[in-house]
């Protein structure tokens, strides 16, 4: 298998909606967890959606692709989702939206403009394997893991 066949790259509506989200100013970032009860000891709780929303009223969302070998930019509908995720699982697993705007991790970027979403070019292709999120002088890591989920950080220059 090729270098290119095992990297996950972002499709072409990811990156529309990863250029439409430049220039546009945090009102508030919400994270979505994926709460595994099936096995009461061992509760598991990982983060399924970020999604940052802009004053202007839209919306960017970042979560795994299907087979979670990386990440899409998309379309989020958290009622529909965790109705459907509910009945599938009988509610032993759960969707839980959280608003973290006022945690450490997000409370420096709201109200901030969004600069860029850096990305890693391959030839003619963009990783989604993460997304570096420019705020200017803050910066924001969203990294994808197929076991744990996605990984939030302050991103850290080398």
């Amino acid at each position: 298998m090729s270098e290119e066949q095992k990297n996950a790259y972002f499709d072409n509506d990811s990156l529309k909606r990863l250029i439409d989200a430049e220039g546009k100013t945090v009102a508030a970032v919400l994270c979505y967890l994926w709460q595994n009860s099936i096995n009461k000891n061992d509760v598991v709780e990982l983060i399924d959606n970020v999604e940052l929303l802009f004053t202007d009223k839209t919306r960017l969302t970042f979560s795994s692709n299907e087979d979670n070998s990386g990440m899409l930019a998309h379309e989020f509908d958290f009622d529909k989702e965790k109705k459907e995720v509910e009945l599938e699982f009988g509610g032993k697993i759960k969707i839980i939206g959280l608003n973290a705007s006022p945690t450490k991790m997000w409370a420096d970027v709201i109200d901030k403009k969004l600069i860029a979403v850096r990305l890693t070019k391959q030839g003619d292709y963009y990783l989604s394997d993460s997304v570096m999120l420019d705020f200017g002088e803050e910066r924001r890591t969203i990294s994808i893991s197929p076991v744990d989920g996605l990984i939030i950080d302050f991103y850290e220059e080398d």
